[in-house]
């Protein structure tokens, strides 16, 4: 493998880790989800694969509440 080349995959592997993993990236998920629960009507958001913790990130900060149905998690607005 040239230099370059490594070069070039270590600086991808840098930049998605920030960007998965920097503090704002959570944050702006939760409030995106926040702001589909504000939908009148009820509605919840099912959680999927990889999207627990950080759901359960935004549950602790209080953007919603996480809940389970047989199992499966969803999003509820907190209050609701």
């Amino acid at each position: 493998m040239k230099v370059t080349a490594f070069l070039a995959a270590v600086q991808r592997q840098l930049v998605d880790a920030f960007r998965t993993g920097a503090p704002w990236t959570r944050s702006a998920w939760c409030r995106s989800q926040r702001r589909h629960l504000s939908v009148p009507g009820g509605s919840v958001v099912w959680v999927r694969g990889d999207a627990l913790p950080w759901a359960e990130w935004g549950a602790r900060r209080g953007y919603f509440e996480v809940q389970y149905m047989d199992g499966l998690p969803y999003l509820r607005a907190r209050g609701a």
